[in-house]
């Protein structure tokens, strides 16, 4: 079977944090950050009973003027200009097995503009495995995960902005960078369901419907940069209609 037919994807390339259901085979984060070398690691985890087959794909990611996601897929044919490399692009995971896929930054032997968060969409697709045939040929295929890694400038500018819409929450992040939006509507302690994140990658608009229990007059929001190494409160008022 084409494993490019309908998925199941849960990326977080559409950068809503919604809450994590329960699935068998998944990844230990859906945002991925690198570390000051450009490298990382994302933990694959089976807890079927039964074998599975991973392989692994990377999609370079941009946005454009229009707000649109734009995705390079690595081949072969433009290896020359590949800015990062899994340690694994295929693997076998058996029942309760976890298994490290590591990313490994290219940028010391490929050029790299670090004047914004460089962007990546890892696509990790299990199949059922039998080794009585060439694995990517198995009939059955699930569901696939597909992670977004990041390497972030060293160079952040922060730059955006939040409405209050009733409803919805609207972030346009203007900076050449991630930044994590954290909304607080708790009225009273141990309140529960009253507190969301969101992240939203540089250059991105998103909108993001809130639950009735978290639409206010004024939500208390803050700003931070992947590391909270900047951070800013603020009140958002609901916008007029």
């Amino acid at each position: 079977m084409n494993i490019n037919q309908p998925l199941r994807y849960f990326s977080l390339l559409l950068m809503l944090l919604l809450p994590v259901h329960s699935y068998a085979f998944n990844v230990d984060k859906m945002i991925v950050v690198s570390d000051e070398h450009g490298n990382g690691v994302v933990t694959l985890n089976n807890d079927e009973e039964r074998t599975l087959f991973v392989e692994a794909t990377v999609n370079e990611i941009a946005i454009d003027k229009d707000n649109n996601v734009v995705k390079t897929e690595y081949q072969s044919a433009n290896i020359e200009d590949w800015k990062i490399s899994l340690t694994h692009t295929k693997l076998v995971l058996k029942p309760g097995e976890s298994k490290n896929v590591g990313v490994r930054s290219l940028c010391k032997s490929t050029t790299c503009d670090d004047s914004r968060d460089l962007m990546f969409m890892l696509s990790f697709v299990p199949s059922t495995y039998k080794p009585e045939q060439d694995a990517t040929s198995s009939v059955e295929i699930n569901y696939g995960f597909a992670p977004v890694y990041i390497i972030p400038t060293p160079k952040p500018k922060f730059d955006y902005a939040i409405k209050n819409n009733g409803d919805e929450i609207y972030i346009d992040n203007k900076s050449n960078t991630l930044i994590n939006v954290f909304i607080d509507s708790c009225t009273q302690s141990g309140q529960l369901e009253c507190k969301q994140r969101f992240a939203v990658v540089a250059g991105r608009k998103k909108h993001f419907k809130l639950p009735a229990n978290m639409q206010a007059e004024t939500l208390n929001v803050t700003v931070t940069s992947h590391d909270r190494s900047y951070a800013k409160e603020l009140s958002v008022v609901r916008s007029e209609p």
